[in-house]
Formats: C-alpha cells, structure tokens, sequence
C-alpha cells in the first residue's frame, strides 16, 4: 500500500497549492536521529504535510488538519494530545522561528508534517530560524513559556534538529495505542 499522502485542506483556507513534497519526511533515522532508539524507522509509513500561513489562524487550522489526519488513518484516540502538541508547536513558530526581519516569497514559511511510523506518530513543525527550542523556567504569573513542557508531558519524546538548507524542525511523538 502507498503512503498516504494529503494535502492540507481546512473549511478556513483554501486548498494549499502546492503538493506534498516527493521528498518528505521519509527517513526518520536522517530526519528525526533521535527517534531511533524507540523502535524501527524503516519500512511502511504514512505522512502528511500542511504549509502555513504566518498568522494567527495557523494553530486552529494546524489542529483542524491534525484532527482530520489522525481520523483518517484510524488513530482519532490521539487528536486530543496531538492537537495541543502541534497547537504548542506552531504558535512557537509563530513566536520564535521567523527572526525579525524575516522575509520570504514563501507565502507558507511554517510547515506541518504528521508522520505515522510503527508504533509512532511524529507531528513535526519547520520554520526558518535554527534558534534551539529552550525549556524555560516561567515564574508562577507567567502567561506564558510552558509549551514545551505541556508538549514534554504528552509525548513519548520530544526534540529538534537542523534542517539541511536553512532552518529547524521540531518534533514531538505520540505512542499509537495498541489495538
């Protein structure tokens, strides 16, 4: 059976223009190392990708893409720990991973992969900045700055690493329930 593969589509946006990339998220030992160690990385596995917009409406409609995917590949038991990850992870985007100044002919500079490998689903989020993700120590008033680690309590694993180009990919896996 192929790969599944979607386009990111959303009741709010219209369909993306361009296709999942042939490349993808395909090698999990060169794309996410550290992911290695939980299990077999080669093999079957299902992914896909949605470009973002930098605004405000790229959480809600990375969660509306996450809910989506998972129902279609059967694994709707994991939308709601998965949509608070990939929330947390594209608003840090947002936030962080467009330096100042930032500019693009990429109208979609963030992208979203959901990638289903064995007993793993990896939501990843790219951006242009290659600014390590830090776990930050809020005070007690803070409104915000615990992201990471909501995003450390609900996976399995959680990392980042250098794209090849430019930029970063972070990266949070979800332990598939046994059926």
């Amino acid at each position: 059976m192929p790969p599944y593969r979607t386009s990111c589509t959303s009741t709010r946006h219209e369909l993306a223009e361009e296709p999942p990339s042939p490349t993808g998220v395909r090698d999990s030992a060169h794309v996410l190392p550290q992911l290695a160690a939980y299990g077999p990385v080669f093999g079957h596995s299902q992914d896909a990708m949605c470009p973002l917009r930098a605004n405000g409406a790229a959480p809600g409609i990375a969660r509306e893409f996450t809910i989506g995917t998972l129902r279609a590949w059967g694994l709707a038991d994991l939308a709601d720990d998965a949509t608070v990850i990939v929330s947390e992870l594209v608003t840090n985007a947002l936030r962080y991973g467009l330096p100042a100044g930032f500019v693009t002919t990429d109208d979609r500079p963030i992208r979203l992969t959901l990638v289903r490998h064995g007993a793993l689903v990896v939501c990843v989020v790219a951006d242009a900045s290659r600014q390590e993700p830090l776990l930050r120590d809020p005070c007690d008033i803070a409104e915000n700055g615990r992201g990471l680690y909501v995003i450390e309590a609900l996976s399995r694993t959680w990392g980042w690493t250098p794209l090849p180009r430019a930029g970063k990919a972070v990266w949070a896996a979800l332990a598939v329930p046994q059926a």
